[in-house]
């Protein structure tokens, strides 16, 4: 193969990568949820804000480990009415500083509401419990 061919080939290649790396950070600059990434008490919502997930789905919240849940409700409804509090049988995970709730027999919510869900936790911080903050966000039940 000659020489010019190879580097025809060779910057072919290399394009078709920077495609797809700037095809994959402009996917991924979508889902950067702002009220997460700008606060540094909350490192993760579970499911994230939109995301479609089942019935059986845990809900909760990762917080940075200077943080504690103080509540959390579950609505069957996008705009958060109708809430069910769910704080007493949240799990806290320890190490990882996540509070999460898995519905089943026998608790406040046996089953995720098909179509829209709205979750909204309370927490705050330990070193100063005035420091309280709320988040809420909606996902999707298939």
């Amino acid at each position: 193969m000659p020489r010019r061919q190879k580097l025809i080939f060779a910057a072919f290649i290399f394009v078709g990568i920077g495609c797809f790396v700037t095809a994959a950070l402009i996917g991924n600059s979508g889902r950067s949820d702002q009220s997460v990434t700008s606060n540094p008490a909350i490192d993760a919502l579970i499911p994230n804000r939109g995301d479609e997930v089942l019935q059986q789905q845990s809900v909760g919240i990762d917080l940075a480990a200077d943080y504690q849940l103080v509540s959390l409700t579950i609505s069957p409804d996008p705009n958060c009415q109708f809430p069910i509090d769910v704080t007493e049988h949240v799990r806290h995970v320890e190490g990882l500083q996540q509070y999460l709730y898995a519905p089943g027999p026998g608790l406040p919510i046996t089953a995720l509401s098909a179509d829209d869900n709205c979750a909204f936790a309370t927490f705050q911080a330990i070193a100063d419990p005035t420091d309280v903050q709320t988040i809420d966000w909606n996902f999707t039940v298939n």
